[in-house]
């Protein structure tokens, strides 16, 4: 029942729009425009305007005139790409959709599951098919923090269970489980010195980072956890002792303990490169999201389960070392899973999208609102 042209028009519209985090305007109002001509309510709300977004969440609602007696669901994907460096010339060779311009990103993260979501609601309105009531939900500056879900007013979403669409890899994936996050914020301040004349009166704020990383443990940690440091940033000049270094890291785990433990030990090895230097250290903590858990007899992955299989698919039930707005839905009281969404080699100049993939995935988005919850 998709129309197979009419979806891979509506992708590469989306993806010659240009939507880095925070410049989500445009694609916005297509996006609004696309489904008010559908019969839908949409609203865009304001969240954008707590942390710099040009735009808001566009939240919206298929009210069914041909009812089930199903209860609703919603449909979530995000608006935003990670940064946009050149054009984005959307072309199509031996069944993939890349981009001509080598330099920069496709950007079908996550804006298949937003073309596959609109193609749906089409072919529901078309073929008169009788569904629960959908709401959906497309958010804004999901890569930077998940900022648009932490935003969103999920009370005006009168469904319990709900989709996204944002995980990479062919269709068949549901993501149930996935990680709490802290970001971690260190600065180390020293003593400035003129490192030919008189060193040591100086206290060098980059050695007091680099004590400290050397004893952290990077990378994965273990099965279900990981640890990094991002980015760090010290020193104004290669004959001044470095007064000020500053940095940026992140702990995960699929567990809060274990979360805890990985924080607590990194902010230990900080201490010690402050101690061992004489530096001064402060640091901040900020839980970016709490990780989920959603169990396999729970709806929403038997839903994604009959429906994968609809397709001819064998459905594959993991966890993810990444977060999503999935995150926060489910710490707001949803209770909702990650679905596979076609894409490979996401936030690259090597992302591509096979066409095939697209199509199920429209299938598997039609076959999710055609189940009747009760």
């Amino acid at each position: 029942m998709i129309n197979k042209k009419r979806l891979l028009d509506t992708l590469i519209e989306l993806l010659k729009i240009k939507s880095p985090s925070k410049n989500e305007k445009e694609i916005a109002n297509y996006v609004s425009k696309r489904l008010k001509s559908l019969g839908l309510e949409v609203n865009v709300d304001r969240c954008g305007h707590e942390f710099g977004s040009n735009a808001g969440n566009v939240i919206a609602l298929y009210k069914t005139k041909n009812p089930s007696g199903s209860s609703p669901i919603f449909l979530a994907a995000h608006l935003d790409t990670v940064n946009v460096v050149g054009d984005i010339l959307p072309v199509i060779k031996s069944r993939k959709i890349f981009n001509k311009n080598k330099e920069c990103i496709l950007g079908g993260d996550d804006k298949v599951a937003v073309a596959a979501i609109i193609e749906v609601l089409n072919v529901i309105k078309e073929r008169n098919i009788p569904t629960g009531d959908i709401y959906i939900i497309f958010t804004i500056s999901e890569e930077i923090g998940v900022l648009g879900a932490k935003c969103i007013n999920l009370d005006l979403i009168k469904a319990k269970y709900g989709f996204a669409f944002d995980s990479d890899g062919d269709i068949g994936t549901i993501v149930n489980r996935a990680p709490y996050q802290n970001s971690v914020y260190a600065h180390f301040k020293g003593k400035a010195a003129h490192s030919g004349i008189e060193p040591e009166k100086g206290i060098n704020s980059i050695k007091a980072a680099s004590i400290a990383i050397s004893n952290m443990k990077i990378g994965r940690i273990d099965k279900e956890s990981t640890c990094n440091v991002g980015k760090i940033e010290g020193g104004i000049a290669k004959n001044i002792v470095a007064e000020n270094t500053k940095l940026e890291m992140e702990a995960r785990s699929l567990k809060l303990s274990g979360l805890d433990k990985i924080t607590r030990e990194m902010i230990n090895d900080l201490k010690k490169g402050a101690k061992m230097t004489g530096a001064s250290l402060s640091y901040e903590i900020i839980r970016e999201y709490d990780g989920f858990e959603v169990a396999e007899d729970a709806m929403p992955v038997q839903i994604a389960k009959k429906a994968i299989r609809k397709l001819k698919l064998r459905p594959k039930i993991i966890s993810s070392g990444g977060g999503s707005d999935v995150n926060i839905f489910n710490s707001k009281g949803k209770i909702a899973v990650n679905l596979s969404a076609g894409m490979e080699n996401v936030h690259t100049n090597k992302e591509f999208v096979k066409v095939e993939q697209l199509e199920k995935l429209a299938g598997l988005v039609l076959e999710i609102c055609k189940f009747v919850i009760k």
